[in-house]
């Protein structure tokens, strides 16, 4: 069966007897590179605006993507601990982020609208008395749905 999936591609994975597990794979990878994507276009049209070369753009994101991979292989194991406590960056210092990006937005005429709820996101945390809390505490408030 290996042989016949790998025709498909070098990048097979099992992750599972269960038929949903392969569905599941696709929605995981599905909602990840929606997010990337929209956030490198966000990032694009930022960069693009004050007329900088997309080269550079490029570089710097290659640059980032091994302390990105660090950064989500922490996530992983903070969330399963269920410790927020030790936050590089607490939610309190990320707020202004999507602020920033926001008002740049308006400034600009670009749509923000990939942005909004991030901010609401964090927002919501830090009105729930974690603003003190590590990045990954965001995991918690998707989890939980919309109450």
């Amino acid at each position: 069966m290996k042989p016949v999936l790998l025709a498909f591609g070098d990048n097979a994975m099992f992750v599972g007897k269960e038929i949903g597990h392969a569905s599941a794979l696709d929605m995981a990878a599905l909602a990840f590179a929606a997010g990337a994507q929209l956030g490198f276009f966000q990032g694009y049209i930022v960069y693009e605006a004050d007329n900088l070369p997309v080269e550079g753009y490029m570089l710097f994101i290659k640059s980032v993507m091994p302390v990105l991979e660090m950064g989500l292989s922490r996530y992983v194991g903070t969330i399963r601990a269920k410790d927020y406590d030790n936050a590089q960056a607490a939610l309190d210092a990320w707020a202004p982020c999507p602020r920033e990006l926001i008002k740049w937005c308006r400034n600009h005429g670009v749509d923000h609208s990939f942005v909004d709820p991030q901010l609401l996101l964090i927002e919501k945390a830090i009105k729930a008395g974690m603003g003190q809390a590590d990045f990954a505490y965001l995991y918690e408030v998707l989890k939980k749905g919309a109450n």
